[in-house]
């Protein structure tokens, strides 16, 4: 469950999530090795952290392309707090840096971050920017404080061990009035050190543990908002998608026993049979 709110009469709005689940679900989903899980994890922890924001028809999508190992990590998330993500590869076998964990900032190896708007118009917003930092969180900071204005503190973490997601988890503050008094500010810079890494804290605290030991008594008010990973794909849409194919590629189809179409996002599997394969070209070449 996700924690959203105000604070310094509505001067300040956070966000806090325990993804935990979310995480280790797409994990399985995507059958992820632990560097991937990670990577993955963070971003889709840092999208989630929007949906209180996003307006009723609005998708939010972040994209990193990687120059490193790492070519590619997408999230998205949808109002109604569905959120899914894919990550290119799936499978990286990197060691860990010297403080025990995984540097994903040399895996990345620098590159893009797009942050996609979908507010359901013609054409999507589309916002390009060079990373930074490549640890993800301060690329999400750094996107926020420039290209939208609105100063911002992000911490993303995610915890792996062998047994799969030991616990993941963010938090978002951001200003929404440079007039806020620098001391508030400081104050809360402070407090925002002291909770981070984010998912340490998170083992031993819940979501609304990180929030009132921040803001305390000037908190003016905390919502609740259900996120999961769930896809928009069916096998109607994998049905459809099957249509664009050339009828050379339906014939080669043809030649097999069934067919499998992967949804990118959550790894889901849907199986055609020839005779399906069969009706799509009889289509086509009605067409």
């Amino acid at each position: 469950m996700l924690k959203h709110g105000i604070a310094y009469n509505a001067l300040v709005r956070f966000s806090v999530i325990d993804s935990t689940q979310l995480v280790a679900f797409a994990q399985k989903k995507h059958e992820l090795s632990p560097l991937p899980a990670v990577a993955l994890g963070r971003l889709l922890t840092g999208v989630s952290l929007m949906i209180p924001w996003l307006s009723e028809k609005e998708r939010l999508t972040y994209i990193i392309e990687g120059r490193g190992a790492l070519k590619s990590i997408v999230a998205q998330a949808k109002h109604n707090g569905n959120i899914r993500g894919y990550i290119s590869p799936t499978i990286l076998d990197y060691q860990l840096n010297k403080e025990g964990k995984f540097d994903l900032k040399s895996a990345i190896g620098g590159g893009t971050l797009k942050v996609v708007r979908d507010l359901g118009l013609k054409h999507p917003y589309v916002t390009p920017i060079p990373l930074i930092s490549g640890e993800i969180a301060e690329d999400l900071a750094y996107y926020f404080t420039v290209s939208e204005q609105i100063p911002s503190a992000i911490a993303l973490g995610v915890l792996i061990d062998k047994n799969g997601i030991k616990k993941a988890g963010g938090i978002i503050i951001q200003i929404l009035d440079k007039s806020l008094d620098k001391k508030i500010i400081e104050k809360i810079e402070k407090k925002f050190k002291e909770i981070t890494p984010i998912s340490d804290f998170l083992s031993n605290h819940s979501p609304l543990d990180v929030i009132t030991y921040i803001f305390g008594d000037a908190i003016e008010q905390i919502l609740e908002k259900e996120v999961k990973f769930k896809c928009d794909c069916s096998k109607e849409i994998a049905y459809e998608s099957l249509k664009v194919l050339t009828k050379e590629d339906l014939n080669f189809l043809l030649n097999k026993e069934k067919t499998e179409v992967v949804c990118k996002w959550c790894n889901t599997k849907y199986y055609f049979t020839k005779k399906e394969i069969e009706k799509i070209k009889l289509e086509k070449l009605g067409d």
